[in-house]
């Protein structure tokens, strides 16, 4: 959702640009496309920075903190997300113990294919095999 919104910000940026050129005296422009890419790409940075930092807005503290926004997970999201890792672990221990070794290697030590082939004594080619199969059930055992 949030690369979307990104999106509908650029086209907004591109367009205020492009409305910003049109709206210049003829000619004062020497490269028009140059000028509105700019001109965008400083829209956007500003619009960055303002959310960053938070606009303050003209009146008492009250109007400034009824914008501040928790971004603190609720505790219904916590409890699902705590479900889930659950359900994941439970998963993992039902891969086979070969398959369980590549693929907790590869996700969570980010260990190469060819230095997990090395480590456990067996090819990449079985590597990407083991870790393809835990990908697979992992998937499945979660949509469960």
């Amino acid at each position: 959702m949030r690369s979307l919104t990104r999106r509908y910000d650029a086209e907004d940026h591109l367009q205020s640009a492009f409305v910003k050129y049109l709206e210049r005296p003829d000619g004062s422009i020497g490269h028009p496309e140059a000028y509105i890419t700019r001109s965008a790409v400083n829209l956007s940075h500003n619009a960055r920075r303002r959310e960053q930092v938070g606009c303050i807005a003209p009146g008492g503290w009250d109007d400034t903190l009824g914008d501040a926004r928790d971004t603190a997970p609720t505790q219904e999201e916590v409890y699902h997300a705590r479900e889930r890792m659950i359900r994941f672990h439970a998963g993992c221990q039902r891969l086979p113990r070969r398959t369980r070794q590549a693929f907790v290697l590869h996700r969570v030590e980010k260990m190469t294919y060819r230095d997990i082939a090395r480590l456990m004594d067996i090819s990449e080619s079985s590597v990407e095999k083991h870790i393809a199969r835990a990908l697979v059930f992992l998937s499945a055992w979660m949509a469960q």
